[in-house]
């Protein structure tokens, strides 16, 4: 009579839980790193995703062979998680990630929150004015000069997107000659560089990286001492630039780049000789 009574309630409780093939959205179980696991009154074990539980009435699992099944509350004996042993991981899935909101048989799946690729940047989209002292090393037709040094000033705008900004504005920057020792000491030379400019930025953090070039009128004098003459030309000029900002406060960088000035323009008027140089700068930006 005993063992009739234990195959009846087996009987019982296996018809208690009804099995339906999923719909187009069904569950990927094995993109979840734990599973739900039901044991039964009967002993049988059900291993899966709870998508759907309504208190003390019933339970809905989804298994790994892509059916659902239905499970009265009263036939549960245990509800516990274990470890995914056929878990593929987010890279190899494109079913959206889920975390439980809870622990225990109250737990619901959610959507887990995105995460951004890169921090948020500390700066903000707005007007930029930069002041660099720049360190000029000459190559080309002036290779025999010094190592010079220039005042350099930036007034432009930067837009952001996202982590991306652009950016673009005017730029300022003169330099005075350290001509050879030996040569007359009344001999002179400088340039001016009046451009436009032209920047793309990634910002991390309070770091942002930069690219750009610009390009305008370079004005050139050579004074001649022995002649007492001065002569002045003036011709086509342009940057390339790279380098780094380091935000020390919202509207205050420090920076440090890269420039190299291609030989473009004319030293003077008639002659093949053009400005040629490598620069190394540091400064700081202000941004309003």
């Amino acid at each position: 009579m005993i063992g009739k009574t234990h195959v009846l309630a087996a009987l019982l409780c296996a018809a208690s839980v009804s099995r339906a093939l999923a719909d187009d959205g069904e569950v990927d179980v094995k993109s979840f790193e734990y599973v739900d696991v039901i044991e039964t009154a009967d002993g049988s074990i059900w291993k899966g995703v709870v998508v759907e539980q309504t208190p003390n009435v019933q339970y809905k699992i989804a298994t790994a062979d892509g059916s659902l099944h239905v499970i009265k509350a009263a036939d549960v004996a245990k509800m516990s998680k274990q470890k995914n042993r056929e878990y593929r991981g987010a890279a190899t899935t494109t079913t959206t990630p889920v975390v439980p909101s809870e622990r225990g048989v109250s737990g619901k799946f959610e959507p887990a929150p995105a995460s951004p690729a890169l921090p948020a940047p500390y700066a903000t989209s707005g007007v930029r004015v930069d002041a660099s002292e720049i360190t000029v090393f000459p190559t080309g037709d002036i290779g025999k000069t010094d190592t010079s040094f220039s005042p350099n000033i930036e007034a432009g705008y930067e837009q952001l997107f996202g982590n991306f900004g652009l950016g673009g504005g005017a730029l300022a920057r003169f330099t005075y000659w350290r001509l050879p020792s030996g040569e007359d000491p009344q001999d002179a030379a400088w340039t001016l560089e009046t451009h436009a400019y032209v920047r793309a930025a990634l910002h991390v953090s309070r770091v942002a990286f930069y690219g750009g070039a610009s390009a305008g009128l370079d004005t050139n004098m050579i004074h001649i001492g022995m002649a007492n003459m001065s002569k002045t030309s003036t011709g086509f000029g342009m940057n390339l630039q790279a380098g780094a900002e380091i935000a020390a406060a919202p509207n205050f960088a420090v920076k440090a780049g890269f420039d190299y000035h291609p030989a473009t323009d004319t030293v003077i008027d008639g002659l093949p000789a053009s400005i040629e140089y490598y620069a190394l700068g540091i400064g700081a930006s202000l941004r309003l």
